[in-house]
């Protein structure tokens, strides 16, 4: 599969209906679709509140050329072209404060996504504004040298770096996951945690289209997993006894099984699993006439005997 040990791919369909459905939660979509930025402005900052009217919809494909040259990044002119870069559109963002007018936009941003020492960094590099409907030329200059370059820098730092889970499953507890976003998905790749980081995976070879959500576990992996599910077997036992009546008698009995060994390694194809079990089994039965008709036997017994006696 790979040289990871884990794999876990999300396609941008997938991510952009969790987007829709979370923004359709009234508690979240007041959370997460409403705030204030503080935006640098010389020795002080001044608040630029915002709205998105919709939710946002990403894009996670290369930049094109056009969307290159027409971002604006934090110095006001168009961002160095970087690696794994997508693009993240808000259809309605509003926008206002001191100095800027209320107004709503269609924004598109260029960003990336990254994980370092298990945290999530996601970094605006630049802004594609539409001031098409700006006409004050005096407006525009304002959005694109003032207004969009520092809501960025003030974006780095709202954002942040949000802390990534590690993952415990199934007997295996993996490291810290690098992510790539590209080809239409974002996919993360872990090892497991006595093994060296992943490196960062190229979804382009790994999936030859994106996938709704799917998980690759790669062989070795995959074998600890089974290996680890089977170990607590050994040494394991149960027993049963009892007895049952069946007319003339009783039968009474008694068993045991022990798991001595339990091994597993994965066959040929990689969702079959060989398992090994080796097992002590003891087993006792017995029968135990009533007693009535013992005695009734021993009496046939005794009066056949002084029958032949008599000859």
């Amino acid at each position: 599969m790979t040289r990871c040990d884990l794999v876990v791919a999300l396609g941008q369909d997938t991510l952009n209906d969790l987007l829709r459905s979370s923004a359709s939660r009234p508690g979240v979509r007041d959370t997460l679709l409403n705030g204030t930025l503080q935006v640098p402005s010389g020795d002080r900052s001044i608040p630029l509140d915002w709205a998105l009217g919709e939710p946002p919809v990403l894009s996670l494909h290369e930049p094109t050329d056009d969307e290159w040259r027409a971002a604006i990044g934090p110095r006001g002119v168009p961002p160095a072209r970087v690696p794994g870069a997508f693009t993240v559109l808000l259809p309605r963002l509003t926008v206002s404060g001191p100095g800027v007018k209320r107004a709503t936009r269609r924004v598109k941003l260029l960003c990336t996504l990254a994980a370092r020492s298990g945290t999530l960094d996601f970094t605006p590099l630049g802004a594609e504004l539409d001031l098409r409907h700006v006409p004050d030329p005096s407006d525009r200059a304002v959005y694109r040298h003032i207004v969009v370059p520092r809501a960025l820098r003030a974006a780095l730092v709202l954002l942040g770096r949000t802390a990534l889970p590690r993952i415990d499953v199934a007997g295996l507890s993996f490291g810290d996951f690098a992510l790539t976003a590209g080809a239409g998905m974002v996919v993360g790749a872990a090892n497991t945690a006595d093994r060296p980081p992943a490196p960062a995976p190229d979804p382009a070879t790994l999936f030859p289209r994106a996938p709704a959500f799917e998980v690759l576990l790669s062989r070795a992996a995959l074998e600890r997993a089974a290996r680890a599910a089977v170990a607590g077997l050994a040494g394991r036992s149960d027993s049963a006894r009892g007895s049952s009546s069946f007319g003339i008698g009783r039968a009474q009995y008694e068993g045991r099984v022990q798991v001595n060994a339990a091994t597993a390694r994965v066959a040929g194809d990689p969702l079959e699993l060989d398992v090994d079990i080796s097992l002590s089994v003891h087993a006792e039965a017995g029968i135990d006439l009533f007693r009535d008709i013992g005695e009734a036997l021993n009496h046939a017994a005794e009066g056949i005997g002084r029958a032949l006696a008599s000859y």
